[in-house]
């Protein structure tokens, strides 16, 4: 028989499949974190370690230097705060650090407000600033230099010099269509302002309700107007968002507001029975409005705007007249509504629909920074090789960024925020990425971890060091999904045409060898390692407008880019692990999508019993399937918005959210062979990811962690 070497074959002999679409340049000077004893996020600008360190019981403010600041009570609250944070005793028990504070002149340039300098020496802290901004950063790096020892604490000796590359570093929470409660909400901002995240944006109303009291018209906070399955009649009394306002500026943090229009509003018509693009309706607004804008401290208000059909030609420009009336600049999505050149765009639209940013006016950037797309392996990795706003810091038109999280889908409660999101994980590496910026944008690199020994891939791998040093200091009992993995290494082959049978079985299953052939075709396993615990065989945006017949096949290149195109098929992925002893541990598995947002067609369907995951998966250790656990949930197709399995709140579909099923590994090398399976069947055609994740782990019930001393064999002859 005559065989072809078709594309398989002569991409692996080229060498294209290893490195497609990866540069060698990462220019941002990684951090020698050897420098200190404890893990900086985000790192500063400048380190400089001196010798010794400073050893004390208690942190105590120089009382003269902090009565000379502008904001001085703020300040030494907030000293107060690091303090508690350390259980530190309130009487002095033994040696005392004594903090100085140092007013520099004030600042207009937005960044030099918040940089700072920090010098520990001779038994004491010297922090100098220019505001409020800089001393609260100041503190929250000091906060994280503190190590406990047995019998006080010490910080090492170091001058350290920093600022922000961006002013606007932000979260979004998605509360019009799931309700947190004003408590949760101060409890996540006060964790996150730990580093330095400076910016709230409530996306207060959506088509499942409006969260905002509204004295003069409580209609739109009436249960019946809510859905069903979204918190109806959970709404934010005016005096909880003032109070939650005023105790976001304790923080270092502005609140910025989103009554979404005219889009994103089924809930007006139904609560006060007229169309929103009317005169009638617009007044209606503008009478809540007036209630609403006064609430809210910050210049900026967003009116949202995008995902609409506008059929009323005055409607975006008179509410554009009213809201600045009000002393206010307003905020719109881009793509969506964008009047002129004085409205901030914040864009949002180049990975889900093409859009380039628009940088002719100023702009806060979200792509890239979609956090219910992301699961927590591969979350990072996106989030960490973004470059904001696609310059390397800021200027007057590239405010900075704002990572989203988006509730399409119906939660459980309010904790499954922190759960079925990589939450924390992917916040922590934002805030590291918005701080220091980025000299470029590796969109090779946001759907494939970077090759070992790549300048790249130095750089993640000790930033996860990091990020794991946190998990396991400050995060002991809040969910945090991330394990270290830039040491684990595939080889993989395929795409094996499965003519439509999802779980058909190809001889990788059997037998490990170099070359198969499967229908005249030659296959050969990649010539060189594929890394991550996380391994994207297509990245899911590439098909994202599938639905509508557009692909973006090498927007975010993966390694096995040019070998599946748009098509289906079975690929493989081998590895071995090396265990220094036979031992229990356990394995986080998942394949495909079920995370997040939706579990709608932006993912894929759940797995059914006995599966681990609709679209024909498996997993083998040592040539024994492995065996999925039982599922609390059904499988259930894709019917809609608003209805269906995007009604059903979400349990344990997604891996990083679900116990992780025990395994054991013998002593010496372990075989571990993945089938990642592509192709819509059994009816289905919502499925859009095609990835997997693998990673050996300890569970501690909240936590995984990594099993120490395990080693990663790519391939054995």
């Amino acid at each position: 028989m005559k065989i072809r070497l078709n594309i398989f074959l002569l991409c692996c002999l080229l060498g294209v499949v290893e490195l497609h679409g990866q540069k060698t340049d990462w220019t941002l000077p990684t951090p020698d974190t050897d420098k200190l004893p404890t893990a900086l996020i985000p790192y500063p600008d400048e380190v400089i370690r001196k010798e010794g360190v400073t050893e004390f019981s208690v942190i105590k403010a120089d009382k003269n230097s902090l009565d000379k600041l502008r904001d001085g009570k703020r300040i030494g609250e907030e000293l107060n705060d690091v303090c508690m944070f350390w259980n530190m005793p309130e009487r002095p028990t033994g040696r005392i650090c004594r903090i100085y504070f140092e007013q520099l002149p004030a600042q207009q340039d937005v960044l030099k407000r918040e940089a700072y300098k920090l010098v520990v020496s001779d038994d004491k802290v010297v922090i100098s600033a220019g505001e409020f901004a800089g001393f609260f950063n100041a503190l929250q790096t000091l906060r994280q230099l503190v190590k406990e020892t047995p019998d006080a604490y010490e910080l090492p000796n170091c001058v350290i010099n920093d600022s922000p590359a961006f002013s606007i570093r932000g979260i979004m929470l998605d509360v019009g269509r799931n309700y947190a409660s004003a408590p949760f909400i101060k409890e996540v901002v006060r964790k996150l302002s730990y580093y330095k995240i400076n910016l709230l944006h409530l996306h207060l109303t959506d088509d499942p309700g409006w969260r905002i009291e509204v004295k003069n018209m409580p209609e739109l906070t009436a249960p019946s107007t809510y859905w069903k399955t979204r918190q109806p009649g959970k709404y934010y009394t005016q005096d909880e968002l003032s109070a939650l306002d005023v105790y976001c500026s304790t923080l270092n943090m502005r609140v910025v507001p989103e009554v979404d229009m005219p889009g994103h509003s089924a809930y007006f018509e139904k609560a006060t029975g007229l169309k929103l693009q009317t005169p009638e309706g617009m007044a209606a607004l503008q009478k809540a409005l007036d209630e609403v804008i006064p609430l809210f401290k910050d210049s900026l208000f967003h009116i949202g705007s995008d995902e609409v059909r506008f059929e009323m030609d005055d409607f975006m420009p008179e509410m554009i007249k009213y809201i600045r009336s009000k002393g206010k600049e307003v905020v719109t999505w881009y793509p969506g509504y964008s009047p002129d050149k004085k409205a901030v765009r914040m864009c949002w639209g180049e990975n889900e629909a093409g859009h380039i940013l628009d940088k002719s006016a100023q702009y806060i950037d979200s792509n890239g920074f979609y956090m219910d797309y992301m699961d927590s392996q591969g979350g990072m990795l996106q989030t960490f090789f973004q470059q904001p706003c696609e310059v390397p810091a800021g200027n007057e038109n590239a405010l900075g960024s704002i990572m989203c999280v988006w509730t399409d889908g119906a939660l459980s409660s309010e904790k499954r925020l922190l759960e079925q999101y990589p939450f924390y994980p992917c916040m922590l590496t934002f805030a590291e990425r918005i701080w220091r910026g980025a000299k470029e944008k590796r969109r090779d690199l946001m759907a494939q971890f970077p090759s070992a020994g790549t300048p790249a891939w130095t750089a993640i791998s000790e930033f996860e060091d990091r990020l794991v040093y946190h998990r396991d200091h400050y995060f002991r009992h809040i969910p945090f999904p991330y394990v270290k993995q830039a040491d684990i290494k595939w080889r993989l082959i395929g795409p094996f045409d499965h003519q439509g049978v999802n779980d058909r079985s190809f001889e990788p299953e059997k037998i490990i060898k170099k070359t198969y052939t499967w229908n005249d075709t030659v296959f050969k396993w990649t010539e060189s390692p594929v890394y991550g615990g996380e391994v994207q065989i297509r990245s899911f945006y590439a098909m994202f407008n599938a639905h509508q017949g557009k692909y973006r096949l090498d927007h975010w290149p993966t390694t096995m880019s040019p070998l599946v195109g748009k098509e289906g098929g079975t690929c493989y992925a081998v590895t071995y692990i090396k265990s220094p002893v036979e031992q229990d541990v356990y394995l986080m598995f998942g394949l495909n999508g079920m995370w997040g947002h939706s579990g709608g067609y932006r993912t894929a369907r759940a797995p059914e019993q006995g599966n681990w995951d609709f679209s024909g998966g498996d997993i083998w250790l040592n040539d024994e399937r492995v065996s999925p656990p039982h599922w609390p949930f059904e499988s259930l197709p894709w019917t809609g918005w608003g209805q269906g399995r995007i009604e059903t709140p979400l349990t344990e579909e997604g891996y990083f959210y679900r116990p992780p099923v025990k395994i054991k590994l013998k002593k010496g090398l372990n075989k571990v062979l993945v089938r990642s399976v592509f192709g819509h069947w059994k009816g289905d055609d919502g499925q859009r990811k095609w990835q997997f994740c693998c990673i050996p782990v300890q569970w501690d019930g909240i936590h995984y962690t990594e099993v120490p001393g395990l080693e990663f064999v790519d391939w054995i002859e």
